[in-house]
């Protein structure tokens, strides 16, 4: 079939877009396999069921929200998972709204004889950037603790970032705990050649490498990849103009300020242009990073 891409000589899709993380953590083995090396659970997770990824508003003033993958294990835990390419002013707060709307959303909720016993929430959140304003770690994990004793106060809402950046372009030797091999893998999948490496030590990557494999898709899913991978060069070339815009009208103003105002004044113009063109308000938000009211009132 006829692509906008050339996919010659690529092996593996792109694991970091959205079509390619669904397509590998949507396979019930390999997502069972990677929350057991990340939890590392005193018993395995025998079976996992994936949950419809949008929750609804709490009421009409509300808005829902969509994840990109959401699951629960036999034993009721519940994990959002999801990838993030972008940094965000308030990823961190983005995190703490996810996990409560999940906490705050479980059945029990609303039974009057409920006596407030919850099932656990897991945030994962594998970030192809580092976190403003911490320290770059490749593992992440964040919890509720007493200050002044470091208790546990909580574990049942529990946040794991896992960054990326800096397994780009790195050798095979290093990586070396479970988790490293799982971010190595994401990292560099559009540069094997081969089979992928770590089989030994994570047998589902064999599963990863079988679905991920370009010449193995459906029709369909090429075609979802073809435009998945348009979407993106449009994005990233409608930052880069924002990013221009902006700089022009700053250097015209000739100050600091001068900049940061021009670049938003680019992205409004720009996010205009995508909601004239009709397109849909998922993209334009992606492309933007700006909220779904501004974009409305444009």
């Amino acid at each position: 079939m006829t692509t906008l891409f050339d996919y010659s000589g690529v092996r593996y899709i792109n694991p970091l877009t959205d079509f390619g993380f669904k397509k590998i953590f949507g396979d019930k083995e390999v997502m069972k396999a990677f929350l057991t090396d990340l939890l590392q659970p005193s018993s395995p997770i025998k079976d996992l069921v994936f949950l419809d990824k949008e929750l609804g508003p709490d009421n009409e003033t509300f808005r829902g929200v969509i994840y990109d993958l959401r699951c629960m294990t036999e034993d009721g835990g519940e994990f959002i998972v999801e990838m993030q390419n972008r940094g965000q002013e308030h990823f961190s707060e983005r995190i703490l709204y996810y996990l409560s709307r999940s906490f705050s959303n479980q059945k029990g909720a609303g039974d009057k004889n409920w006596d407030y016993s919850l099932k656990p929430i897991y945030g994962v959140f594998f970030l192809n950037f580092h976190m403003k304003g911490f320290k770059p770690r490749y593992l992440r994990t964040i919890q509720m603790t007493v200050s002044e004793t470091g208790e546990l106060f909580s574990d049942k809402l529990k946040a794991f970032t896992l960054e990326i950046p800096d397994f780009k372009d790195k050798s095979e030797d290093y990586p070396k705990t479970k988790i490293e091999y799982w971010l190595y893998i994401l990292a560099n999948m559009q540069n094997f050649k081969g089979q992928l490496p770590f089989t030994q030590e994570q047998p589902a990557f064999k599963k990863v490498g079988r679905i991920s494999e370009i010449a193995h898709l459906t029709p369909d899913d090429l075609r979802s990849y073809d435009k998945n991978m348009d979407n993106i060069r449009t994005n990233n070339e409608v930052m880069s103009f924002a990013r221009n815009e902006g700089r022009e009208e700053g250097r015209e103003k000739g100050r600091e300020e001068g900049i940061r105002e021009g670049m938003k004044e680019g992205i409004y113009k720009v996010a205009k242009s995508m909601k004239e063109m009709g397109l849909p308000m998922a993209q334009i938000t992606q492309a933007t990073e700006l909220p779904e009211d501004e974009i409305a009132a444009l």
